[in-house]
């Protein structure tokens, strides 16, 4: 009686004992919000990847759709667009380019206060900017703390460089162009998964691509890129967009984009130096876009002195 009492009393506790409890499993949906995007389980780990790749895949579809339909309205708009390669052209560049620069910038500049450090201790006293704002120390939240917005800009970022691709193949952009958006997809892909340095994803893939939208309005008057008579019909809309794009290009790409990849460079090499579990699987990638950055760094320079020449070469058609 006495064992068959406790043989009871155990089996009474084992059914009284509280099971953990498993968190629902995510399921494939469509994200279209930052909101979509926020770490709802408490894990700080982004949305499933079948539910990123099914909505770059319907931000593609929605680009195509956007391109056709420019093409659609605006055949009879302007006598310049009867020409069905510059209405192409133009529609590409409008619906598609400007579009999704736009739609990333927005989401940099509406969310730039997570990387609100970067920019403060860039006018910031050179004692407190290294001491206080952007300390060493903060390399692990900046390098791995899961930001929503950032992960969406990153879906976005990486639905216009697939759909760049297949434009740069038809129309025959050249092999530096594709290698650019493979590259550039390649990047965003793994910064959303395993995912790293979302807080300098804010200005690079966002806040930096305005300059880029502005580009994409001016390639309208580019002698090979460009509407066919564009730079005759519109001589100062050409102008006025040249300005607009060199104002910005020099704010983001010169002045900010140097000095953001100086701490990306900084916080990658603590990071890969470091013994924390949260590098593992993410060294490789720190290396290979701490050489890419500072290697487009370098570029922005080039192209600075390449705009002031061509600016100079048509403000002296002007005269």
């Amino acid at each position: 009686f006495s064992r068959t009492r406790q043989i009871g009393n155990k089996n009474f506790e084992i059914m009284c004992k509280p099971t953990a409890v498993r968190a629902p499993k995510r399921k494939t949906s469509l994200l279209l919000t930052t909101s979509s995007f926020s770490d709802k389980d408490g894990d700080g780990k982004p949305p499933r990847k079948s539910s990123a790749i099914l909505t770059i895949a319907f931000i593609v579809a929605a680009l195509f759709m956007v391109e056709h339909l420019l093409r659609f309205v605006l055949k009879d708009a302007h006598y310049l667009l009867e020409n069905e390669t510059n209405l192409k052209v133009f529609s590409r560049h409008l619906g598609v380019d400007f579009v999704s620069c736009s739609i990333v910038a927005y989401l940099g500049v509406a969310n730039r206060h997570i990387c609100e450090d970067l920019i403060v201790s860039l006018f910031a006293k050179k004692s407190d900017s290294i001491n206080k704002i952007m300390h060493p120390s903060g390399f692990e939240t900046r390098m791995y703390t899961y930001h929503p917005a950032a992960q969406h800009i990153l879906v976005v970022f990486l639905a216009y460089q697939v759909k760049n691709l297949y434009d740069s193949y038809v129309w025959d952009d050249g092999p530096e162009f594709i290698f650019h958006h493979i590259f550039s997809g390649l990047v965003a892909w793994f910064a959303m998964y395993p995912g790293f340095a979302h807080f300098y994803v804010i200005f690079f893939m966002g806040i930096s691509e305005s300059s880029t939208a502005f580009l994409t309005l001016l390639a309208n008057f580019d002698p090979k890129f460009g509407l066919d008579g564009a730079s005759e019909a519109f001589p100062m809309g050409k102008v006025v967009m040249a300005v607009i794009f060199v104002i910005t290009f020099i704010i983001c790409r010169t002045i900010i984009w140097p000095y953001a990849s100086y701490h990306f460079v900084k916080d990658s090499l603590q990071a890969i130096a470091s013994d924390s579990p949260k590098a593992e699987g993410r060294k490789g990638l720190m290396k290979c876009t701490m050489f890419s950055l500072s290697f487009l760094s370098l570029l922005q320079v080039l192209w600075l002195v390449q705009i002031f020449v061509m600016a100079k070469d048509e403000i002296q058609k002007l005269k």
